[in-house]
């Protein structure tokens, strides 16, 4: 019978391995990892290539997947919501559709660079379209600021006006 610290110790290592292993996955798409394997937390610092406010995203492990926040610098604690990137589920979608396993697992790594960059572009654009001051006063019979709808809630950032 294992001890509990065995049993965590287990784990730490195993998720030290993925990280480890989702680095080398990363970098081959083209973006700047840098790691954080032996922090208490052990995490993956992915840097943001597109011009936001924030520098890039934490990627570490939660239970059986693979979860990323946004962090506004490498040595800052991450903010906002947590975003799953289920790396098993996008293999299992690619076995499913007949592929062999070899490319399966060349797929599942061009998908993970892809959905990453995707992010970073998606909220780029969203925080430009924020910045740029698209707000309508038209159609509001109280006068007040509308954001055009995107699709998205930001409605924590628009205030009234006084």
């Amino acid at each position: 019978m294992i001890t509990f610290n065995e049993f965590v110790d287990s784990k730490t290592r195993e998720s030290k391995k993925q990280l480890s292993l989702l680095k080398k996955v990363i970098e081959q798409t083209g973006l700047s990892v840098k790691d954080h394997l032996d922090d208490e937390e052990p995490y993956l610092y992915v840097k943001n290539p597109s011009k936001a406010s924030f520098d890039g995203i934490r990627l570490y492990k939660v239970l059986d997947s693979i979860g990323f926040r946004i962090q506004k610098e490498e040595s800052t604690h991450p903010y906002g919501k947590s975003y799953a990137l289920d790396v098993e589920e996008m293999y299992e979608d690619r076995l499913e559709d007949r592929e062999k396993d070899e490319k399966a697992a060349k797929n599942v790594m061009r998908a993970i660079g892809e959905e990453l960059q995707r992010f970073f572009k998606k909220s780029s654009e969203a925080e430009k379209e924020i910045q740029s001051g698209e707000f309508e006063q038209d159609g509001d019979p109280l006068d007040r600021l509308v954001i055009k709808s995107t699709g998205t809630d930001y409605s924590n950032h628009i205030q009234n006006k006084s």
